[in-house]
This record gives C-alpha cells, structure tokens and sequence, in this order.
C-alpha cells in the first residue's frame, strides 16, 4: 500500500474534510525557513533532505538522551512521562519499562478506566460470537479490537509493553477485516497469545501463535489435512514469522512444514467440537486428518507420529524454525530496525549492532528471550550512538500528538473513535487493517507519499474538530512549561511536542506566525498543529 498513491484515500479526505489545507497553513508555509516542508514529504527522502533531516538536539534543560529513549519506546513524548523518567534516571525507568508486570492491570488504575466501557475485554470468542453474531453486528468487536489497542498505548503506564505488543502483533499480521469469523476470534487470540507473550520469547511467542485459532484461520492451516496439505501457514511461519524471506529453506522444506502441521485446526461450531473439549474459537487438534509419514526440516528428521502424539511434531518443528540461527538474525535485525533506524535514514540498522542482538537470542535463557535483546538495544550508549531519526508511521503520529497533548478520549457507544479510526485509515495504518500478512512495513516508504492526510489528521485535532477527543486548551497545555507569555510559546510547544528537538529556523517560524503580542486561543491551536506538521515532529 502506498500511501502517496491511493485515489480512494485521497477521495476519502476530499469528500470529508474539504480543503485539505487551510489558509492558514498556506499562509504558513509561505514563510521561507519553512517553505521546504512541502517538497520534503512529497519525494523521496534522498540523500540530500537526509542531510536537512533535524538532528536529535534536545533543548535546554531536557536530556537528549532520555527524550531518545521515551521516543523509541512510547507512543510519543509526554511531558509528564519525561518528567517521571527523569526522576528515575535513564537506566532506572528502562529497568521499570521491562518489568512490565508492576505496570499492568490493578497497577494502572486510569488505563483500566479508560477500558470499563469496551465489554470483549475479557470474553472468549464464543462468548463475542453469541453476543453479537445474532444481531449480525460483528463491526462492534471489531471497533472494540483495534479501539483498545490505541487505549493501551496512549494511555498505559507500561508503554514499552505495549509497544512491543503493537510490534509482534504487526509482524504477526491478521486482518481483521478478512471475513467475518475473524472479528469473532481476532481479539482472543491478540490478548491471550501476542499480549500475554509480548516480552516473554521469540520461541513461546511462535509456538503461542501456531496454536492460534485466529491465526491458523486467516492462513487457512484448518483446511491443511493429510489428504490435500495447504501450504498457506507453513510458508509464512517461516517466511514472515522466523526466519525471514528465502533466508535457508527450499520450497521442500515448505511442503515439509505443512505435512507436519496437517490436523492443526479450529473450532468454529457456536456448539463447540469433540464432544465439547473445544470450544467456539478454540484450538483444535484433529489426530485424523494427520499426515503421520516421516518427515525432514531443515535437514532434520521429523519422525512420523498418530494419534494426540501426532502435534508433537509440529511442536519440535517450531522449536526447530525458533532456534534456528537464521530466525536470530531476522528477529534481530527487524527489533534493531524498529527501535534504532538505520544508517544513511536508510533502515540497515548497524551490522555489529544487529550482531549482538543476535548473539543475545542464540545465548540467552530462555533461547530467544525478548527483554534480553531488548536490554542491549535501549542500553544508552546504543540507542544515542547507533540509532537515526525514523518517520512517524501513521499510527505512531497519531498515539504521540494524542499523548502530545494529554487527549481525552472521548468513549461513545459502542466503545468506537470513529473520528480517530478515519484518519488513521486515511493516513494509511490502522491496527489489524493491513490486508497482506507481511504487516504494515518499518521502512522510509512512508515518507515518500502525499502528507496531506498527515496534515489534515493534525489540524483537526488541534482545533478540536475531532468529537472523540474532549476539548483541550492550548493554553492550559503551555502553562505546564510556563510558556503562555508572548514570545514563549512557540518554545512551549517546542518542549510540549518534542522534548526541545525542534530548530531554531522553526521554533522562529511558529512564533512568527503566533506573532508577539497578544494572541488567541484560535490561533494557538492552529500554531499547535502547524508545529506537528513540521519536519522534526513528523520524525523520532
């Protein structure tokens, strides 16, 4: 999907918001320290706008450093959070970061508020497919699904951990829109198998997702029976999900795999299956549509089993794909890109970097363990010395300007941010609606389209034309950096929005367009989304 290039995206936005530019913004714009903005979102990010990119600088009286780490591993800067981190010390509040389970649940009274209206938090799929398939209303558990998320990470004091949620559940990609079933039984599986194994290991997490029944559903391993193999899910276990595309496998080794995952299945009968052992949404071993043949792996001997040992195979096989050398390299380069970027802005994150990382999967207790890779990747003297600033996917630019300034979601019946879930589709990245499996992309591709959806996403919600978004004040927001005077305020929203990163050309450029007498709260709000729209907020 490229986002520069869908005329239905860009008709979605013409037909609802109109101009996607206000006078005002052009107006902006034509000041010359910024004039560039228009031409840097619109090619290519080469060589040369690299080179203009905005260094992580942070202003006075804010660590560069720490203002890095709150980037990398939250929804956005927050003021508050930056001040609580700052309390800590780096390693202090990393070490909090990774010990996530102080964090969660009771621990986070003002997230779990923010979730009492949203009612699958908690059921099982039969238990949304009775609730809601009778009304035929299976858009109500899918809003709820990809509502919560944001939730989480806007709200959730354990931000590293849902993070790394949002970054397993994209590279282990479903959409929840591929039918209907999938809106019955997405949820369970990204609550009880992505969320419960974010920070646990690579291997528990595969093995957790191969015995998903959304995930065996959308990649059509339920109709993978000894009689006729469906090669869907064993190609993308080990192309997507472990050892990465054509990185040690033949086509053999696929048809392999999918011999030994024969009988792996779900349970879609509201009635439930085997005599009631499973339940609607449940995974289902079938022992009778197993292929119990020998098989070989990777040059491994997979040995032919009947009956309930015959899931013992598949078990060994993703233990095989887990520990495999080629799935350390691939995990690890893909956290390393996600967290530090890469050289030249091009993604290829430091070869000797990627190798630690993948020496810490291979060494660690658990095999695979996710918070020990993790450790050497937000280590500070890793994340300052090899990390370049990345583009804000939609997603992230729509959870830090939310967290930017301290949005209050706004929870309508039934639970949905019909508003904010429109401009993120608009912008191109919304959670579980990315069709392929391949999961929305981690690369500079998203610097390359059209910015007007970006634009028009950040001037509503900072003139509060977004009704899922309480009204805020600017105002209020530049007192907590004691910055309402005139003059000030374009340094306020600097050290609101991005912790001091913003250069001197634009922080005089914001205050130019505020001006330096009294102003109105009006203007205020549009000099707010006009800062988001600039090229240091638009990167990490």
């Amino acid at each position: 999907m490229d986002i520069g290039k869908s005329k239905t995206m860009q008709s979605s936005i013409s037909d609802n918001n109109g101009s996607a530019e206000t006078s005002s913004r052009r107006q902006f714009l034509k000041i010359p320290a910024i004039s560039g903005a228009v031409g840097f979102f619109s090619e290519t990010l080469s060589t040369e706008a690299a080179e203009s990119t905005p260094q992580r600088v942070a202003g006075a009286g804010f660590d560069p450093d720490l203002v890095l780490l709150i980037d990398r591993i939250t929804g956005g800067f927050n003021l508050a959070d930056y001040q609580y981190a700052e309390s800590l010390g780096y390693d202090a509040y990393l070490a909090a970061q990774l010990d996530y389970e102080t964090l969660i649940g009771a621990n986070d009274p003002a997230l779990q508020a923010k979730l009492i209206n949203y009612d699958i938090q908690n059921m099982s799929a039969l238990e949304i497919v009775l609730a809601y398939s009778p009304m035929n209303m299976s858009i109500i558990p899918l809003r709820q699904a990809t509502t919560i998320q944001l939730m989480w990470q806007v709200y959730g004091k354990a931000q590293l951990y849902y993070r790394m949620f949002q970054f397993w559940n994209q590279h282990l990609n479903i959409d929840i829109n591929s039918s209907t079933t999938q809106r019955y039984i997405l949820w369970p599986f990204l609550r009880d198998k992505v969320l419960a194994n974010a920070m646990t290991s690579v291997p528990d997490l595969i093995q957790a997702s191969a015995q998903g029944s959304a995930m065996l559903f959308y990649l059509n391993n339920n109709t993978n029976v000894a009689s006729a193999p469906n090669e869907n899910y064993a190609r993308e276990v080990m192309e997507l999900h472990t050892l990465g595309v054509d990185n040690g496998y033949t086509q053999t080794d696929i048809e392999e795999l999918a011999r030994i995952l024969t009988g792996w299945s779900v349970c879609l009968n509201v009635n439930g299956c085997s005599g009631g052992l499973q339940a609607y949404g449940d995974f289902r071993y079938i022992s009778g549509n197993h292929d119990t043949d020998d098989k070989m792996l990777l040059g491994n001997l997979i040995t032919g089993q009947s009956g309930a040992a015959g899931m013992n195979e598949g078990i060994q096989a993703i233990t095989i794909l887990t520990e495999h050398p080629n799935t350390a390299d691939f995990i690890s380069r893909k956290l390393c890109r996600h967290f530090l970027g890469g050289i030249n802005y091009d993604y290829d994150p430091p070869e000797d970097i990627v190798q630690i990382v993948k020496w810490t999967y291979l060494n660690s207790n658990p095999i695979g363990d996710i918070r020990s890779m993790l450790s050497v990747i937000l280590q500070r003297d890793v994340l300052t010395n090899a990390s370049t600033p990345k583009f804000r996917r939609p997603l992230d630019l729509t959870t830090s300007s939310l967290r930017a300034v301290n949005a209050d979601l706004a929870v309508s019946s039934p639970g949905f941010l019909s508003l904010i879930s429109f401009y993120m589709d608009s912008m191109g990245m919304h959670p579980n609606f990315w069709g392929p499996p391949n999961g929305p992309f981690d690369s500079k591709t998203w610097s390359e389209g059209s910015a007007i959806p970006r634009w028009s996403y950040l001037d509503a919600l900072s003139r509060d034309s977004i009704t899922d978004v309480v009204s805020f004040s600017v105002t209020n927001l530049l007192s907590l950096v004691s910055a309402t005077l005139p003059g000030t305020q374009a340094q306020g929203l600097n050290e609101l929005l991005t912790g001091g990163r913003m250069t001197q050309k634009e922080v005089e450029a914001v205050q130019g367009f505020i001006g330096f007498g009294t102003t109105s709260e009006a203007r205020l709000k549009e000099a707010l989304g006009l800062a988001m729209s600039l090229p240091t907020y638009q990167f990490i």
